[in-house]
């Protein structure tokens, strides 16, 4: 690789496009004579075939490779193998190929940030920029965006699958009721889920703030396919960075640098450009800038564990309905230790797959465990040799391992409820190493055979059915009456969701854990700021999209207040 040249001088260089990235650069390029460049190591998708996927609101982009960092391992546990993980690689970043859940999370998510040291951010004070960055075609009032870029609607209940509505029946038999809107109302219940989405087509970041508008602003430059390698230093101040495209380096100046590269790749980053815990960064021969013992720590995650469902035909969505997971649950673990609504369960009326025609998906639902708020942390640490050690480290905590075991037991009450059962051939936990559930999440001739060919077999009488539904996976049945089975099986199917977050967390500047301060700003060096999933000190009881770009909106506006100042 040859050595780097000058390229070009901004004001704001963003590095990383995800849903962080796309907000900041569009926001900060309102600003006509501030000159911004963004640099995204995807692509930028287009009128292709990956384009259609990307905007595909049935979620067919979640085993398309080109989306995605190649060869990304974590580990789940420290005694585990590495797995593994699906980290967004395309402009938008995961708005791009997430569940477009567009959820905000509770009050007490971001009022517990307060407690934890972090200035500015409580719900009152994040409220105003949830509302800016969206437009709530279902609900009005003060507490919803009515002329936000991003775009939220919601399936009607009266559209959902007979599952879906079969489970709401008994859950209303629990004492558990519908919430209309989960993005103000608190507490337990289910209801129609938020979705990213314009009319039928998913909106990424990418689409709702880079417009065909905004890219044509001549101060603003949209680097795609280019990865950032490390940052330049003045001293302690940051002036830039070097970035590859095609193997070719270059350098990219400019007052003020802003990574946003994702709650793995970000305190990678910063650790390969000297800054994070100094005897790592000594052990892999990397000069230390600056001695932050937090880089890398407090690796946070929502783990989820999935129960698949044959439905019976009465039970399965519609090819009318365009996403797979139009509703979910919140409820109370009641685990001692652990706050209310601490569980969520995501109701997935179809498998997601990449097939556009998939009609063995569309015989099984996935229902969805996840721990809403997380006490397992783990790290990405920099190793001797420069790789990347990434282990969540879940279930570690006792409360963690205790609410996924008691999930299980609810999920199966729920499956065997009056209601649902009358609609469930088989509840089942999904073999995730089987040769057959790798293929069925490709895009090929071979898949599709594969599905129709399956979609057939589980349509044949009982007996046949069911010898095609023992390779899917272990009959529930067979192990929640043993709690050292439960155990175990917890153990091996949980498994890492798509919302990583705390390696570059906010907090009192004067701790040492803490990496950023309350305006995103990387302790111990001047000229940088950290903007994404990273610098949340604890996750919100929902996932991470909607949040990060509220957080986006908020530091764009703190930008630009301390640049005037």
């Amino acid at each position: 690789m040859e050595a780097a040249t000058f390229e070009a001088t901004c004001d704001y260089l963003v590095l990383g496009g995800g849903s962080a990235g796309c907000v900041l650069a569009s926001r900060l390029s309102e600003q006509v004579s501030a000159d911004v460049i963004l640099v995204e190591a995807g692509h930028a998708p287009g009128p292709d075939a990956d384009g259609a996927v990307v905007r595909d609101a049935r979620v067919r982009t979640m085993g398309n490779p080109r989306l995605f960092w190649p060869n990304m391992i974590a580990k789940t546990n420290a005694s585990g193998p590495g797995l593994p993980l699906l980290a967004a690689r395309v402009l938008g970043g995961g708005s791009s190929i997430n569940g477009m859940h567009a959820l905000r999370g509770l009050v007490s998510d971001y009022d517990e940030w307060r407690q934890l040291g972090v200035t500015g951010w409580s719900w009152e004070e994040v409220l105003p920029f949830f509302k800016k960055l969206e437009t709530d075609h279902d609900f009005d009032g003060e507490d919803h965006g009515r002329d936000g870029p991003l775009h939220l609607r919601r399936v009607d209940s009266t559209k959902w699958s007979g599952l879906s509505q079969a489970i709401a029946t008994a859950l209303e038999g629990r004492g558990i009721k519908e919430i209309p809107d989960f993005n103000i109302e608190q507490g337990d219940g289910y209801g129609a889920v938020p979705l990213n989405a314009d009319g039928p087509q998913r909106q990424s970041a990418a689409d709702a703030y880079l417009t065909p508008q905004v890219r044509a602003r001549p101060n603003l430059s949209i680097r795609t396919e280019t990865t950032g390698q490390r940052l330049l230093f003045d001293g302690r101040r940051v002036v830039g960075a070097e970035v590859e495209q095609n193997g070719r380096v270059t350098r990219i100046m400019a007052a003020e640098t802003i990574v946003c590269m994702g709650a793995i790749h970000s305190p990678a980053f910063l650790m390969k450009s000297g800054i994070g815990p100094a005897a790592d960064l000594t052990a892999a021969g990397i000069p230390v800038v600056a001695d932050r013992r937090g880089v890398g720590t407090n690796l946070i995650n929502h783990p989820f564990l999935t129960i698949g469902a044959h439905l019976k035909p009465e039970g399965r969505q519609t090819r009318a309905v365009p996403h797979p997971c139009p509703m979910l649950v919140r409820y109370s673990s009641k685990v001692p230790g652990c706050p209310p609504t601490d569980m969520m369960l995501d109701v997935w009326e179809r498998t997601p797959n990449q097939l556009n025609w998939d009609p063995l998906a569309a015989q099984v639902a996935n229902l969805m465990i996840l721990l809403n708020k997380v006490y397992s942390t783990g790290s990405v640490r920099i190793e001797p040799a420069g790789n990347l050690d990434v282990n969540f480290n879940f279930l570690s905590d006792q409360r963690d391992m205790d609410r996924m075991i008691g999930s299980l037991h609810f999920v199966a009450n729920l499956v065997n409820a009056a209601p649902v059962a009358r609609l469930v051939n088989l509840s089942f936990l999904p073999n995730y190493a089987s040769p057959l559930v790798f293929k069925l999440m490709q895009n090929d001739w071979q898949a599709q055979m594969l599905s129709v060919a399956g979609a057939i077999g589980l349509s044949a009488p009982g007996p046949l059915r069911d010898r095609f539904l023992a390779k899917a996976g272990r009959d529930l049945k067979e192990i929640i009456d043993d709690p050292e089975a439960v155990r175990t099986q917890v153990a091996q199917s949980t498994l890492a969701g798509g919302h990583s977050a705390g390696t570059c967390r906010m907090g009192d500047p004067g701790q040492d854990t803490t990496v950023t301060d309350s305006r995103c700003r990387v302790v111990g060096v001047d000229g940088l700021r950290v903007v994404d999933t990273s610098i949340f000190p604890t996750l919100m009881a929902a996932g991470t999209n909607i949040p990060v770009m509220m957080a986006a909106e908020k530091a764009s506006n703190m930008i630009l207040e301390d640049d005037r100042a």
